[in-house]
């Protein structure tokens, strides 16, 4: 998944046996796209929405964490402000898969759900800092995406939610990184 291939390890963590929403719309997606005359483009357009579905369910839940555990004022804060516009963002990406007769992840995968856990496994101040690092390398990874699909997606309006989304990815990026410089020196 998209935040497994920036946490190396996680996926030996998956949930077993049972189905990974990620792999199961990815499966999906493949299923329908095999069955017309597509590109490698338009497959990589497909991937790049469940992607960025995984990585914005992962977020979505590591700010509401945030919001209810986290010690500092400056990492509740910013789990808010976090929640708030990744749920807009899957608000029009799933608008948009839905208009291209495409599958998202509607629940975290389970690389996605072992980060998760792992991070909300901690308290205090160690919570705080698990919490912006495990967003710092999603958040990290969903700017690179959105950069390059936003020039190099093969559909149109897949190039135009990528230039719609990125500024505000990379503001949110930004804001983390500043939580994170603010917090680092906490025990």
């Amino acid at each position: 998944m998209f935040v497994a291939a920036g946490l190396p390890g996680l996926a030996a963590c998956s949930s077993g046996g049972s189905t990974d929403a990620g792999d199961s719309a990815t499966a999906e997606n493949e299923q329908k796209i095999g069955a017309e005359d597509v590109t490698a483009k338009q497959e990589a357009d497909a991937e790049f929405l469940v992607k960025i579905t995984s990585n914005a369910l992962l977020e979505v839940e590591l700010g509401k964490l945030a919001q209810a555990r986290a010690t500092t004022p400056v990492v509740r804060a910013y789990g808010t402000r976090l929640v708030q516009q990744r749920l807009e963002l899957l608000s029009a990406v799933r608008a948009l898969a839905a208009a291209k007769n495409l599958v998202v992840p509607s629940a975290l995968g389970g690389d996605e759900q072992a980060a998760y856990h792992e991070v909300s496994t901690k308290a205090g101040s160690q919570l705080d800092k698990d919490v912006i690092d495990l967003l710092l390398k999603a958040q990290k990874q969903d700017e690179d995406a959105l950069d390059d699909m936003k020039e190099d997606a093969y559909d149109g309006d897949i190039r135009g939610f990528a230039a719609k989304f990125h500024t505000p990815v990379q503001q949110e990026l930004a804001g983390a990184e500043e939580v994170a410089d603010t917090i680092e020196d906490l025990p």
